[in-house]
């Protein structure tokens, strides 16, 4: 059995394809939070009508409990965001799943480096193969690697294959289809 490279370490490899690797701002849960707090202290303090004041306090909880949680889920280690320098977008994960068929075929198309046939295949609900694709929303460069399930986990049962100008855009319109 071959072990290939997964997609994620391929990405923190790539040093000629000028990918950038960014820690996610923590600008929007802040942003939350500090509403959610805004709110239930003015619910709390300054509203004088009890039904009022109660509808703000809830709200308020209700914007502050979620708020913290994203801040502290941005923070972590594994918060990070891969950028492509010439565009200046932010890649995007996608995972398919493909039937047995359409996951041979797409072996042979990442072997063979052509992606002419990427409409034809057909995308399932749940299977054994699983195609992870990472790509940027204007469709300049998709990396895609076909994945396996193997008991407990999806292993990598192909390289990754790099996806630019039209066969990356013939591969984020099939994604998005």
């Amino acid at each position: 059995m071959n072990t290939f490279e997964h997609l994620e370490e391929k990405i923190q490899n790539m040093k000629d394809e000028k990918i950038i690797k960014t820690k996610k701002s923590p600008l929007q849960s802040v942003i939350i939070s500090v509403t959610g707090i805004l709110l239930l202290l003015l619910g709390i303090i300054v509203v004088n009508n009890e039904t009022i004041s109660l509808l703000l306090a809830f709200l308020g909880t209700l914007l502050a409990i979620p708020g913290i949680i994203l801040f502290i889920i941005n923070m972590g280690k594994n918060s990070v965001d891969y950028i492509y320098e010439p565009t200046g977008k932010r890649f995007k994960k996608h995972t398919v799943y493909l039937d047995e068929q359409d996951a041979r075929s797409m072996m042979s198309c990442i072997n063979n480096d052509d992606f002419n046939r990427i409409s034809q295949f057909k995308k399932t609900m749940d299977s054994g193969h699983l195609l992870e694709c990472r790509g940027t929303n204007d469709g300049q460069i998709f990396l895609v690697q076909l994945s396996q399930y193997i008991p407990h986990d999806y292993v990598p049962a192909s390289p990754v294959a790099i996806l630019r100008n039209k066969e990356a855009k013939a591969m984020l319109d099939w994604i998005k289809s």
